[in-house]
């Protein structure tokens, strides 16, 4: 039990960092033009946030295939 909730959070700090392309394209953007607003990073976080349940399976399934 111990095992599979630190494996569980493991994936979740890693799912969290590694699901962040909204945000990582809004500063692709940002080392252009300069102009991005704080509200849109922050609409950028939320949906990065809110796609995480979304991308989590692909990315846990993506880690079970490479063993």
């Amino acid at each position: 039990m111990k095992t599979k909730l630190v494996r569980a959070l493991i994936l979740l700090v890693v799912g969290l960092n590694l699901s962040s392309c909204a945000s990582a394209g809004l500063e692709f953007k940002n080392s252009f033009r300069g102009n991005v607003t704080p509200g849109q990073r922050i609409a950028a976080g939320a949906f990065d946030v809110v796609t995480l349940p979304v991308q989590l399976p692909v990315i846990v399934a993506m880690k079970i295939a490479e063993e």
